[in-house]
């Protein structure tokens, strides 16, 4: 994603949460045109046409969110609720059951992870603890003992791959963020860890496209912004 593209969502999120709606309706459908087509960008896009009581435009937008992440619970919920103001009340039930397995399939998970989390969060506070005193051999350990306790934990890849990153091996480090970030789509901590991985790489461009889509999901992180001022002085004094 470039960075006209990602000032675009950003400034059309900004324009949603401050109310702006025409505004942000403009500045979004100008990101779609320049190949935004994300989940997120169609479900606001949603959300401000039912504001409107443009429902089938609504319902066109939940639809498109909803293609691209058919978990997206709260695409579903916002789709069944303006098929119900249609009078669409079939379409609305049957998205309000997908809502709720969504809903449902997420709890399981959490209450099987509740356990697991507190033995893996032992190990991960050993390594936390490992890490501030500079021991990286014995801080990877015990993220590596962490993670075979609770493997689906990206928290925990992205703890690992600082680890690594500490101990100067940085390609495993990267390997351990693709895989959180292939459990965790658009996880914006592992993308912010991968673009200083891929800096420090000297993989510039890469890194760049990490910390923009980074940018992109959490508008006003200001770390994400200062380290892409720093690439764009780098490439400035290029």
């Amino acid at each position: 994603m470039n960075s006209d593209l990602t000032m675009l969502i950003t400034l059309g999120k900004r324009a949603y949460a401050e109310k702006d709606f025409r505004r942000a309706e403009t500045l979004l459908r100008e990101a779609m045109a320049g190949g935004a087509n994300y989940p997120d960008i169609h479900y606001t896009l949603g959300l401000i046409y039912h504001l409107w009581g443009k429902l089938e435009e609504a319902v066109r937008e939940f639809e498109s969110s909803l293609s691209r992440n058919p978990e997206y619970t709260e695409a579903l919920m916002s789709l069944a609720i303006t098929l119900n103001e249609l009078g669409r009340y079939e379409e609305a039930k049957t998205a309000h059951q997908k809502a709720a397995v969504s809903l449902t399939r997420q709890e399981k998970m959490e209450r099987g992870n509740q356990f697991a989390g507190k033995i893996a969060n032992l190990h991960a506070e050993l390594g936390e603890l490992y890490l501030a005193l500079g021991k990286n051999g014995e801080a990877i350990a015990e993220y590596r003992k962490a993670l075979l306790v609770a493997p689906g934990f990206p928290d925990l890849r992205v703890r690992l791959a600082i680890a690594l990153k500490e101990a100067g091996r940085l390609e495993e480090g990267l390997t351990e963020l693709d895989r959180a970030l292939s459990d965790r789509p658009g996880m914006v901590s592992a993308l912010v860890q991968r673009g200083i991985l891929l800096y420090l790489l000297g993989r510039r461009s890469e890194a760049r496209g990490a910390w923009e889509n980074a940018l992109f999901r959490d508008p006003l992180n200001k770390l994400v912004q200062l380290y892409l001022n720093t690439l764009d002085r780098e490439a400035g004094r290029g």
